[in-house]
């Protein structure tokens, strides 16, 4: 009868416990029961020396002055001050993203609704022409108005209005 190989043993010398899901540290490639997994705990000498993941702050601005990985810090830190202490760029925008542009409505949606007619940004509830009051669709309604009007009477408005304008 074949033996399965499965899972593996714990690289630490004073744990060897088998395990069946084992992790491999990032640094030495070896395998590791789930006590032994960091780098700290089964006293990795190939994992860097140091505080790698602390970002350092400016004591005049208290910025963070981001830092590459193997870049000395304090020479990061010295340019920085020599550059006048000036934070990095914010990444957020000041424009909400795909804000509704009805009145003081704040809703903001992930994907744009344009309206045809004015060409603006609106949020599902004012996404119709009549429910942000379109300036097209006030024109629309107005020409449907006057085309519903009966001007085939003899006493229409319309019709002694189109007779003084194309006589």
């Amino acid at each position: 009868m074949e033996l399965l190989n499965i899972g593996r043993h714990c690289a630490n010398p004073d744990c060897k416990q088998l395990d069946y899901l084992p992790v491999k540290c990032q640094y030495c490639k070896k395998d590791f029961c789930s006590e032994h997994s960091k780098p700290i705990e089964h006293n990795c000498n190939e994992a860097p020396t140091g505080d790698g993941e602390r970002v350092p702050i400016c004591p005049l601005c208290d910025a963070p002055v981001p830092i590459k990985r193997g870049e000395d810090p304090n020479i990061r830190m010295d340019q920085h001050i020599a550059n006048g202490c000036h934070p990095p760029a914010k990444t957020i925008s000041t424009k909400p993203f795909n804000a509704c542009s009805f009145g003081k409505c704040k809703e903001r949606v992930a994907v744009r609704m344009m309206c045809s007619g004015c060409g603006k940004n609106y949020c599902i509830k004012h996404r119709l022409g009549p429910d942000h009051m379109c300036d097209k669709v006030k024109m629309d309604n107005k020409v449907n108005n006057i085309s519903k009007l009966d001007i085939t009477s003899r006493n229409s408005p319309i019709k002694a209005w189109v007779g003084k304008m194309f006589k």
